[in-house]
């Protein structure tokens, strides 16, 4: 090779894929760039406005701004975002297993099997069997 670097991610980027290096991970970045483009959706707002005349604007998601969206595609993402708040089952109780809501409410006393009484213990069978 003469003063050409090899297309493998590390040292030039991979073919059809974005030309951003990031430096944290010492490589390319391995998305997909669209057809004609240098850079992928996540890394052309940060080049300068080399990538053509009719490049969007790209913001941080509302919901998650770990990833972009185009400006102008902003109402029609939040619809499918996956960082989007779904909708509840309706079988969905909110607290069902959360224990006392009312800090008045008191947990009644445990009381171990063994520290009863046989009478008492009768009684207890007795009382589970009709349940």
């Amino acid at each position: 090779m003469t003063g050409e670097r090899a297309a493998n991610g590390i040292q030039a980027p991979l073919p059809g894929r974005c030309g951003y290096f990031v430096q944290k991970k010492k490589r390319y970045c391995k998305m997909i760039v669209a057809e004609g483009k240098r850079l992928c959706g996540e890394h052309a707002n940060t080049a300068p406005n080399s990538e053509g005349e009719n490049q969007r604007r790209r913001i941080p998601c509302p919901l998650d701004p770990k990833h972009t969206v185009d400006e102008d595609k902003l109402e029609k993402h939040l619809k499918k975002c996956n960082s989007r708040e779904k909708p509840k089952p309706i079988y969905y109780v909110k607290g069902v297993n959360g224990g006392y809501e009312d800090a008045m409410e008191t947990p009644r006393q445990q009381v171990s099997i063994c520290s009863l009484s046989k009478e008492e213990l009768e009684k207890m069978i007795k009382k589970l069997l009709k349940a």
